[in-house]
């Protein structure tokens, strides 16, 4: 491979920061001769050179085709002191380095440096969009291949350091669309873009390593004002630009305004082994991986990982969001759409009106695995979704609840570890099964609340669940006529509280097979106790004090009608209703 070092002074380039427009023409005279005698590999001196980034001949894109033009198979290796500066200009579009329709490129080392805050923003042509001048580029990879963008410290674009875009559109039948494949950026930093530090919105195979990306829109920026941006551009359930196999792995994010990396419509995308300060979200995104990024804040603001929903034309986004660490932040993982998968993560440290683990209108997402700790707001929050699950989690330290089940459908509790927290599981016009949790609010410091409680609005299956010591009810409903209750074989131990399982209203609830324990140090208490149920069925339970302390009654069914109490086994007294049914109870 020929190598080359540049000759600035043969090609008329200035090299202390002055003419532009010669030094621009200088530039791209010598990548030609070079590529044509063959030469792929060229030295850039140190030096200060101002470049001319505006296509003038192009009234509608001057971003295209513009500054130093990269032609095929070359590499260019850009001296740690040559400083490439955009000359200051009120075009709404500009390219310092344009990388289009060519293939096996390089561009490594060096420093670009947009002109943002010598920008004149008065000039927009004829479409009000133009307005934001948001095109002004470090590096444009427009519709080439096989390019690598190495080392290269860029910052102060008045649009993006980096943007990747595709040459055509998708799905129109008069253009040729031909998206920039195989992309590299590595080890580069990418600093204060008024938009995104990098865009991706017509890339195929995009590799985006070890790169320190920061303070993407600060200083009265353009939004989106991301670190990275992977955004096709498309109408309705019709894409016209796909970023598609993206990869951001190990990279640092700091200080960028609104969010470090969001997938807004991207496909197989991958993010893995980031730091950020801020946000990550998968967007609208489709087959996304969020893995083993480290989130840290010292503000307790913003949500770590979020989400959008569902992008048109699909039915789920098909989600990973796994071994992530979160600390500092007002809120954890926020999940909107469907089919999303959380497991693993790690999460503490929380504000108080935050939620570690939350859905909105979201639908078939299972939380599995994760461990929350020292986070006062709620541990769990299904809100207005459908056929969710929370299995296996560690859920500690609230202040408020551990699981929250709102206005949804089907939802699953399963094998939860819930303590130190002020309520155990919380569900409010909603569908729910609560299976073999283990609720013990023991250590909480103030004064708790039920450890599952669920109005006449819900449908609740509670089965299995352990809950030691309870100072407050230890399952507490109210129900309605229509509405189903099942509370079968929860072992409640130990307890000081005055009742701990107490249904009032509704039709035919069922409470049998638990077993309760009470350990008072005064005599009184109901272990099951109904109130204006019709026809409960009270089955099969064991109540009984462990202490010399007597009930009042072990079961209380009194101020209800029709009640079936059979076959527990209890000591003391049962009071019953003149209408109910009673037989085979066997005093212990």
């Amino acid at each position: 491979m020929m190598r080359y070092t540049l000759e600035v002074e043969k090609y008329g380039i200035c090299s202390d920061g002055t003419e532009a427009a010669v030094t621009t023409e200088g530039f791209n005279q010598a990548l030609k001769d070079a590529s044509k005698a063959g030469v792929c590999e060229i030295d850039i001196p140190r030096g200060d050179y101002l470049v001319d980034g505006v296509n003038k001949n192009s009234a509608n894109k001057p971003e295209e085709r513009a500054g130093i033009i990269v032609p095929s198979n070359m590499t260019l290796n850009l001296h740690p002191e040559a400083v490439f500066h955009v000359e200051p200009n009120s075009s709404f579009g500009y390219t310092c380095f344009y990388i289009g329709e060519v293939e096996n490129v390089a561009i490594k080392g060096g420093k670009i440096r947009g002109e943002r805050y010598q920008h004149d923003f008065t000039g927009h042509g004829d479409l009000e969009k133009r307005k934001t001048h948001e095109w002004g580029y470090g590096i444009n990879v427009h519709g080439a291949k096989n390019v690598l963008i190495e080392g290269v410290d860029i910052a102060d674009c008045t649009g993006d350091c980096i943007m990747v875009n595709a040459q055509g559109m998708l799905n129109v039948p008069w253009t040729t669309y031909r998206p920039a494949r195989n992309i590299t950026i590595e080890r580069c930093k990418l600093d204060g873009a008024r938009r995104n530090n990098i865009s991706v919105t017509g890339g195929e195979d995009v590799k985006i390593d070890k790169n320190v990306i920061t303070n993407a829109g600060i200083n009265d920026g353009c939004k989106p004002m991301f670190g990275i941006d992977i955004e096709g551009y498309g109408e309705g359930d019709i894409d016209y630009e796909e970023p598609r196999n993206v990869k951001i792995t190990n990279n640092t994010f700091k200080g960028n305004v609104l969010q470090s990396v969001c997938n807004f419509s991207g496909y197989e995308v991958v993010i893995s082994g980031n730091y950020s300060d801020n946000s990550i979200s998968y967007g609208f995104g489709t087959d996304t991986t969020i893995s083993n990024n480290t989130f840290v804040r010292t503000d307790k603001k913003y949500t770590a990982i979020t989400s959008l929903g569902v992008s048109a034309g699909f039915s789920g986004n098909n989600i990973s969001i796994t071994g992530n660490t979160i600390k500092g932040f007002s809120s954890g993982i926020d999940v909107r759409g469907a089919d999303v998968s959380v497991s693993g993560n790690t999460i503490s440290g929380l504000s108080a009106d935050g939620t570690a683990l939350a859905t909105f209108e979201a639908k078939n997402v299972k939380f599995s695995d994760n461990i929350v700790n020292h986070c006062p707001g709620k541990l769990c929050s299904a809100r207005n979704s459908k056929d969710i699950t929370f299995e296996g989690n560690d859920l500690h330290d609230s202040d408020i609840t551990a699981i929250e089940i709102a206005d949804s459908i089907n939802v699953k509790a399963k094998s939860n570890d819930i303590k130190r927290s002020k309520q155990g599981v919380i569900v409010t016009r909603s569908s729910a099964k609560l299976i073999d949790n283990d609720i013990d609010l023991t250590d909480y410091s103030g004064a708790v609340g039920y450890a599952i409680s669920f109005d006449k609005g819900s449908d609740v299956d509670i089965k299995y669940s352990r809950i030691p010591k309870p100072a407050n009810m230890a399952i507490y409903g109210e129900s309605a006529e229509g509405r189903t209750v099942r509370i079968k074989n929860n072992d409640i131990t130990d307890a000081k509280c005055l009742i701990p399982i107490y249904v009032v209203g509704g039709k035919n609830p069922e409470i049998s097979g638990n077993d309760i324990t009470f350990n008072r140090k005064a005599s009184g208490g109901y272990g099951i106790q109904t109130k204006n149920t019709d026809g409960a069925l009270v089955k099969e339970n064991v109540v009984h004090s462990v202490s010399s302390f007597a009930l009042y009654s072990p079961i209380k069914t009194s101020e209800s009608i029709n009640s079936r109490v059979i076959g527990n086994k209890i000591s003391g007294t049962l009071s019953l209703n003149q209408t109910d049914t009673e037989y085979q109870n066997i005093p212990i």
